[in-house]
């Protein structure tokens, strides 16, 4: 499962859903699920259950200059400050993963993709700087898709 979120219309935190299609526009393997989370909240529990592995594409402060991109696993970003810094929406995926762990939910193999944005705000379009990353982050999933495909 790959699972971009984000809401296209407050500007680069739109880049998740960005992501998810331009990965359908080039294909992917069989068994692998592109999905548009929009901004999840603690729905995200629901659309990860079941899956072995997943990789998720959300803006968020990764402390990076915007545009640049950080991939983590989810124990990793368990060591990333205050986890509601983790994401930029009110209920999203810091706090369901918080859920997970309280309630004993097991989770899929997580892989992370935090874009670092240069704005948030009302007004549907990514940045120039988040828009020229894409072709990379692009890449960088596809990458992640083979290497968990061969494990």
């Amino acid at each position: 499962m790959i699972l971009g979120l984000g809401n296209p219309l407050r500007g680069d935190d739109g880049v998740g859903p960005q992501v998810i299609e331009a990965l359908n526009q080039c294909g992917l393997p069989e068994g692998v699920t592109a999905l548009d989370g929009g901004t999840g909240g603690l729905d995200l529990l629901h659309v990860l259950e079941g899956w072995e592995q997943a990789i998720i594409i959300d803006a968020a402060d990764v402390r990076c200059e915007p545009g640049q991109f950080v991939r983590f696993t989810l124990d990793e970003a368990r060591f990333v400050g205050s986890e509601d810094t983790m994401s930029l929406h009110n209920a999203g995926l810091a706090e369901a993963l918080a859920l997970a762990d309280a309630v004993g939910q097991p989770l899929p193999d997580l892989v992370i993709f935090g874009v670092q944005p240069e704005r948030i705000g009302w007004g549907e379009g990514l940045s120039g700087v988040v828009k020229a990353t894409l072709p990379a982050l692009v890449d960088a999933v596809i990458a992640e898709i083979t290497r968990l495909r061969e494990t």
